[in-house]
């Protein structure tokens, strides 16, 4: 088996297994505890171009909104392949939100134009990157 799927759970069982990190010594801090996740395939795409789509050129702004559209329009740019809008898509980034990777901004009523914003750093999507061979510097403002 070559990839490992992500099973959802719930805010209750994500805190007693954080609890026992900590218990045992070995807890992550920030952005840094999603280093070991293993994320499905289009999964890390969209975790790259999600982070293409939030960053902007001054990083004193912070990252940006973006609606889902902007999302999907950079994932199908870079993945090289052909992917069809399939429903796994849009669950696989329901998962990214589940896992605190992506944020959603508004409500969860808006159905029209949800925006989200990456909420993970730069040196965790390289690793996401190189996974995939990936050249994200390459589509970076701030390093050409």
């Amino acid at each position: 088996m070559q990839t490992v799927y992500l099973r959802e759970v719930s805010s209750v069982q994500w805190e007693e297994l954080q609890q026992a990190e900590e218990k045992e010594g070995g807890a992550l801090k920030g952005l840094s505890a999603h280093a070991h996740v293993e994320l499905p395939y289009y999964s890390k795409f969209l975790l790259i171009a999600a982070y293409l789509a939030t960053t902007t050129s001054n990083h004193l702004l912070g990252p940006k909104p973006f609606p889902l559209n902007r999302l999907l329009a950079i994932f199908y740019s870079v993945v090289d392949s052909r992917v069809a809008p399939t429903a796994s898509i849009f669950s696989q980034i329901s998962s990214l939100v589940t896992l605190q990777l992506l944020t959603q901004l508004g409500h969860d009523d808006q159905l029209d134009a949800p925006k989200y914003k990456c909420a993970v750093a730069l040196d965790f999507i390289q690793a996401i990157s190189r996974t995939v061979n990936f050249d994200i510097v390459k589509y970076l403002y701030d390093f050409l």
